[in-house]
């Protein structure tokens, strides 16, 4: 219980920070795009019994994209699909590739094939703060994060007139009311004077500013798991150590703990590191895929890694990521899977699953 509620706190305090941006005029709604590429087709044709060589770029839909925005813009999520091979081949069904969310001075991204999660700086918002009202006063995102961008013209797109900017040589945008209904890159020449054909393009085919967007949308349980599991820093371990029990289970010495994609696991190393761990992915091969971070005494960061693959039977040495270290000593689990766990401690060492990373909202 009292984890839940300082989870519910630590929410509360990013959500208090957000500040207004608003960069569209329009409150909310929904955008789907298809981004386009290009594969080349090359040929000969004869006129007038000439013959000649030919090559032209022909677009196909690579990926769809579905975005979503509400207050303005001061909040806003997508969704990418895959939906085509390299080339332009249809792919059966589509495939959710990544999502993206944008909030407060944020830009989380969630890979869904690797269950990872960045967070980037949000640099124009964080720059409007910095100056009150910035964009605002200039009276186009658009033109205050391409600076010396003017709009030199419209185009209809969806039955909206949209506002053309020649970004530079690379980029062109359209947008309406500030919402972005088609975005071209292009080839160029490499000295910035001369454009060629679009290497890709991003185009609005559907647009819904009249329909309630489900607020769910913008609390996507990636980013719930994502700012859990980067609560706990040292301190927060020891406290839910000498919490009560029914807040973790133990992995047993010999008979292990099953653990599952998602699991946030908090451990005591040998040598007595503090460290927790998430689980992304346990594949077709039994492979583990796991995020950890170890803390010294001081709270600092003594290692950590992103993503460490191990392979079925296993044994490692947490504090130097040491596989089959050839001190048994110095070994902190084992991965291998058996009928009834696949996480097995060594020497004794302490491993706890969060009970609430299994929580379905999770």
């Amino acid at each position: 219980m009292k984890l839940s509620i300082q989870f519910i706190l630590l929410i509360f305090t990013v959500s208090t920070q957000a500040q207004d941006f608003k960069p569209y005029a329009v409150e909310s709604g929904k955008i789907v795009y298809e981004n386009l590429k290009y594969s080349t087709v090359s040929g000969f044709s004869t006129v007038n019994g000439v013959e000649s060589g030919y090559s032209r770029q022909v677009p196909y839909v690579a990926e769809q994209v579905i975005y979503y925005w509400d207050q303005f813009g001061d909040i806003a999520f997508e969704e990418t699909y895959s939906v085509s091979q390299f080339g332009g081949k249809p792919l059966l069904e589509k495939v959710k590739t990544a999502e993206r969310f944008w909030f407060d001075e944020h830009r989380y991204y969630f890979d869904t094939r690797e269950n990872t999660v960045s967070d980037n700086s949000y640099e124009l918002r964080i720059n409007c703060r910095e100056n009150f009202q910035y964009y605002q006063i200039i009276g186009s995102w658009i033109e205050t994060q391409y600076m010396g961008a003017e709009k030199s013209g419209t185009k209809e797109i969806l039955g909206k007139k949209a506002d053309y900017y020649k970004i530079d040589t690379d980029q062109d945008l359209y947008a309406w009311k500030g919402l972005v209904l088609k975005q071209e890159d292009f080839y160029t020449n490499g000295k910035g004077d001369k454009r060629y054909d679009p290497v890709r393009t991003k185009i609005a085919v559907e647009i819904d500013t009249g329909s309630t967007i489900d607020a769910a949308i913008f609390n996507p349980v990636w980013l719930k798991r994502e700012l859990l599991y980067q609560s706990f820093d040292r301190n927060k371990i020891d406290e839910i150590l000498d919490a009560p029990h029914e807040l973790l289970e133990q992995a047993d010495n010999v008979e292990g703990i099953e653990i599952k994609k998602n699991d946030i696991l908090i451990f005591v190393t040998t040598d007595y590191h503090l460290g927790k761990m998430q689980v992304l992915n346990i594949d077709e091969n039994n492979r583990l895929s796991i995020k950890y971070v170890l803390y010294e005494q001081t709270n600092e960061v003594s290692a950590s890694n992103d993503k460490l693959i191990l392979e079925d039977g296993a044994l490692i040495d947490i504090n130097t990521e040491t596989i089959h270290a050839t001190d048994p000593k110095t070994l902190d689990f084992k991965w291998q899977i058996t009928e009834k766990a696949n996480l097995f401690p060594q020497n004794n060492i302490g491993i706890y699953l969060l009970k609430s990373s299994r929580n379905k909202d999770f």
